[in-house]
């Protein structure tokens, strides 16, 4: 599915975030990079170009996560948001077009989020 592509995996966790990546693996990613805050994402901006999607933890502060949200999918880059709050299992208002995962993320919802993501770009 991911075809050897890049991706990129915001997530404070960092079991969260190995579980995410072998998720992606398992979906064909090459290359995955792993930051824990938006401000770590945002100093990888030189890489976006070649980044196909990006795994977003949404618990990190909303303002700077969706800011952060906007500019990759304005650099082109595939969005999938995740978060462990129950209450926001219909999604962003903020970002309605942009499929949410409720952690921990169960490997089918976040393979099904993908293909929705990679379906819209493609």
């Amino acid at each position: 599915m991911l075809n050897g592509r890049t991706t990129l995996i915001l997530e404070k966790e960092f079991l969260i975030a190995l579980d995410i990546q072998r998720i992606l693996e398992e979906l064909g990613a090459g290359q995955t990079l792993v930051v824990r805050t938006p401000i770590e994402a945002e100093q990888l901006r030189h890489r976006w170009p070649e980044i196909a999607l990006a795994v977003v933890e949404t618990d990190l502060g909303a303002d700077a996560v969706m800011d952060l949200a906007d500019a990759l999918m304005a650099a082109g880059i595939g969005v999938v948001l995740t978060t462990a709050d129950l209450a926001l299992h219909h999604g962003y208002d903020e970002q309605p077009n942009v499929p949410l995962v409720l952690k921990p993320v169960p490997e089918e919802d976040l393979a099904s989020a993908i293909r929705q993501v990679l379906a819209k770009r493609s």
